[in-house]
């Protein structure tokens, strides 16, 4: 049993692919192995979706979604300096 990842508050802009669209989001949290998302798309529990940020991208599966905000569950986890990257991006937003 794992327990959960540290959170880290962020709140930037995003794009979201998902297939052929692109959604916009905004980051509200994030940790080494996943993330919450505020959109006005709605997703379904197990949707796969790509995150693309300034200097890359990650694929990410819907664990959960409640009306505007989302959970996800990153594919491969981040690795530390990711982290910091993306956290570096809510300080200079």
């Amino acid at each position: 049993m794992s327990s959960r990842q540290k959170r880290y508050p962020a709140n930037f802009p995003i794009v979201i692919r998902q297939g052929p669209e692109m959604l916009g989001a905004t980051i509200c949290n994030i940790s080494l192995g996943g993330g919450c998302i505020m959109t006005d798309h709605p997703f379904k529990k197990g949707d796969t979706i790509v995150l693309d940020y300034t200097f890359g991208q990650t694929r990410a599966v819907v664990m959960w979604s409640m009306e505007k905000i989302t959970g996800l569950r990153f594919e491969n986890e981040l690795t530390i300096n990711g982290l910091h990257n993306i956290r570096d991006l809510r300080v200079s937003a």
